[in-house]
C-alpha cells in the first residue's frame, strides 16, 4: 500500500513537472486561427448555446472532445491565448502518461518500469519547430489519441470482460465524434484486427464482439452528428477525401516519411545543425528503430496468428494512418503532420511492449547491458533537456502587431481575413472582436468555416475596420474592400497586414451568413 502511496505521488509530481515543460514549450509558437476559434466556440459552449447553433465549423468539429477540455480549462483562464497553450501542455502530458499506461500492459516489477521508460524515451522530448507545432498546439488530431489510448487500454487491461466490447465501442465512437480521423485509425483497424483473429483463435466470440463494437462505434458517432443536425447544431462539412492519382504517391510516400521524422524527432526542418541538434536527433532516432523494428516483428507475429491483440491493433492502426496520408487527397506537408500525430504513442507503446520484456531479461548477456545503459542514458538526457531547455517564447498570437494596433486606436469590431480574426478577438480578450470574411470576386463574403451568424449582424455590432494579409489575397484584399464601401478614412501597413478605418458600418448590407 505504501509503495502504492509512493508511486502515485511521485507520478502527480511527474505530470505537474512535464505540464510546466511542454507550456514552455507550447507558447514557443503564437496561437493561429484554428486554435482560438476553438476557444471561441468553447466559450459559447458553456454560456448558453450548448448545441453551438448558428456556427460553421470546420470540418472536424472536436465537439464532445477538446471543446469540452477547453472549456473546462477556461474556468480557470478565461478566453485567453495563453489557455490555448495550455490546453495544449495539459493534453500532451495526458498522452505521455497513457502511452505509458499501455506500454506497461499487464507487465510487473522490473520488466514494467523498462517499459514505461521506452515509451517515455520515444515521447518525452517533442522536437523544436514543427514538432511543436504538430503535438503541442490547437486541436489538430493530437488529443485525439486521448479516446483511442484508453480504448486500446480498455481492451489489454479488461480481457475477456462482458463489458469492454462495450467501454471500447463507447470511447471510440467518442473520439470520432469529435475527429472522424478516430474511425480510419482505430475502428477499422479493430474491426479487421478482430476479423482475423475470429478466423484463426479458438475465441472466435469474443473476437466477434469486438468487431462488433468497431462497427457500433461507427453508428455512435454518425447517429449523434445526425441528431445534433435535428436539433439544429452547428454545421460541419465532410472533410473532402479522395484516392490520390497513382503518379502522386511517390511523393505523398516520401512526404510522409519526412513528417513521420517530424513527430519522432529525427527529423528537424528549419533547424540549424547544430552539434547539440544533431545529437539529440540521433538519440530519436533509437527509439524510432526500436518502433520500426517492433512494428515488423510485430507485423509477422500477428500473420501467423501469434501476436498479442492490442500489439496487432496498433500496428494496424498505423499502418492505416500512413497508409491513408499515401494514397488520398489528405493535405501532405510537413504542416500536415498532424494528420498523422496518433501515430507517435501508438509506436511508442508499441516499442515498448516489443523491447520492454527482452531488457527485462534475466542473465548478464552484454546486449542486454548495453540496451538498459542506452535507455537510461537517453531517458537522462532528454529529461534534463526537458528541464533546462527554455525555448524563447513567442508572441501571444499570429497577427499580434495588427491586434496591438487597433486596440491603440480604440477600435472594437470589425471584419478581417481568417488568420487574422477570430485569433485577435482571443488575444486581446474580446475587447477587439473580428469577424473572418474570405474574397469572393470583387467583394468581401462572411467565411463560411470557424464562424458564426451572430458575428455578422448589423444591429448588434459595428464594424469599422478591416484586417487584411498582403501575402494571402484568397482571404481577401483591400481592392475588394474600396470596392464595396469605397476608399477607407484611414489605412495603414503594419507588418504584413493592411488596415482599413471607415467611418461607416461594414455590416449593413453585408451578404447573410452561411451557418
Amino acid at each position: 500500500m505504501r509503495q502504492r502511496l509512493m508511486i502515485a505521488a511521485g507520478s502527480v509530481v511527474v505530470a505537474v513537472g512535464l505540464f510546466f515543460a511542454y507550456l514552455r514549450m507550447a507558447r514557443a509558437f503564437p496561437i493561429n486561427g484554428d486554435g482560438a476559434s476553438n476557444a471561441l466556440q468553447a466559450w459559447d459552449m458553456f454560456h448558453g448555446n450548448p448545441l453551438l447553433k448558428g456556427w460553421a465549423l470546420s470540418d472536424v468539429s472536436f465537439y464532445p472532445t477538446e471543446l469540452v477540455q477547453y472549456g473546462i480549462v477556461q474556468w480557470f483562464t478565461g478566453v485567453t491565448a495563453d489557455q490555448v497553450h495550455v490546453t495544449a501542455a495539459i493534453t500532451y502530458t495526458m498522452i505521455v502518461f497513457l502511452a505509458a499506461a499501455l506500454a506497461k500492459g499487464r507487465a510487473t516489477g522490473k520488466e514494467a518500469w523498462l517499459r514505461i521508460g521506452v515509451a517515455v524515451a520515444v515521447l518525452l522530448l517533442p522536437v523544436p519547430g514543427t514538432g511543436y507545432q504538430t503535438l503541442l498546439s490547437s486541436p489538430n488530431h493530437t488529443g485525439s489519441a486521448v479516446p483511442l489510448l484508453l480504448a486500446w487500454l480498455v481492451l489489454d487491461r479488461l480481457k475477456h470482460r462482458v463489458w469492454t466490447p462495450v467501454l471500447v465501442a463507447l470511447l471510440l465512437g467518442w473520439g470520432a465524434m469529435g475527429d472522424p480521423l478516430v474511425t480510419f485509425v482505430a475502428a477499422v483497424p479493430l474491426a479487421v484486427v478482430c476479423g482475423y483473429r475470429a478466423l484463426r483463435s479458438g475465441e472466435r466470440l469474443y473476437e466477434l464482439s469486438l468487431v462488433g463494437a468497431a462497427v457500433v462505434s461507427v453508428l455512435i458517432s454518425r447517429g449523434f452528428r445526425h441528431l445534433l443536425t435535428a436539433l439544429g447544431a452547428f454545421e460541419s462539412p465532410h472533410p473532402p477525401i479522395e484516392l490520390a492519382p497513382l503518379s502522386d504517391w511517390p511523393h505523398r510516400a516520401w512526404m510522409t516519411a519526412r513528417m513521420v521524422g517530424v513527430i519522432f524527432g529525427t527529423h528537424r526542418p528549419g533547424w540549424h545543425p547544430a552539434a547539440f541538434e544533431i545529437f539529440l536527433s540521433l538519440l530519436h532516432l533509437i527509439g524510432f528503430l526500436v518502433a520500426l523494428a517492433a512494428f515488423f516483428v510485430t507485423l509477422v507475429r500477428a500473420v501467423r496468428g501469434t501476436a498479442d491483440r492490442v500489439d496487432s491493433v496498433m500496428i494496424a492502426a498505423i499502418t492505416c494512418n500512413l497508409g491513408a496520408e499515401i494514397v488520398s487527397t489528405i493535405s501532405v506537408d510537413l504542416m500536415a503532420a498532424r494528420e498523422i500525430a496518433p501515430v507517435l504513442p501508438m509506436a511508442a507503446a508499441l516499442a515498448a511492449r516489443f523491447a520492454g520484456p527482452w531488457l527485462a531479461s534475466d542473465g548478464a548477456q552484454v546486449k542486454i547491458r548495453i540496451g538498459r545503459g542506452v535507455l537510461a542514458g537517453v531517458l537522462a538526457i532528454f529529461a534534463l533537456t526537458v528541464v533546462i531547455y527554455s525555448p524563447p517564447r513567442a508572441e501571444p498570437s499570429e497577427a499580434q502587431e495588427a491586434a496591438d494596433f487597433l486596440r491603440s486606436r480604440g477600435q472594437t469590431y470589425g471584419l478581417g481575413a481568417y488568420w487574422a480574426s477570430n485569433n485577435i478577438t482571443v488575444t486581446t480578450e474580446n475587447k477587439v472582436v473580428v469577424a473572418p470574411v474570405v474574397g469572393a470576386d470583387d467583394r468581401l463574403v462572411p467565411f463560411c468555416w470557424q464562424s458564426k451568424t451572430a458575428m455578422y449582424d448589423a444591429g448588434a455590432h459595428d464594424a469599422r475596420f478591416v484586417v487584411f494579409e498582403k501575402d494571402r489575397p484568397f482571404y481577401g484584399t483591400p481592392e475588394q474592400a474600396e470596392k464595396m464601401w469605397g476608399a477607407p478614412v484611414e489605412r495603414h501597413d503594419v507588418g504584413k497586414y493592411a488596415i482599413l478605418l471607415y467611418n461607416i458600418n461594414l455590416l449593413n448590407g453585408f451578404p447573410p451568413h452561411c451557418g
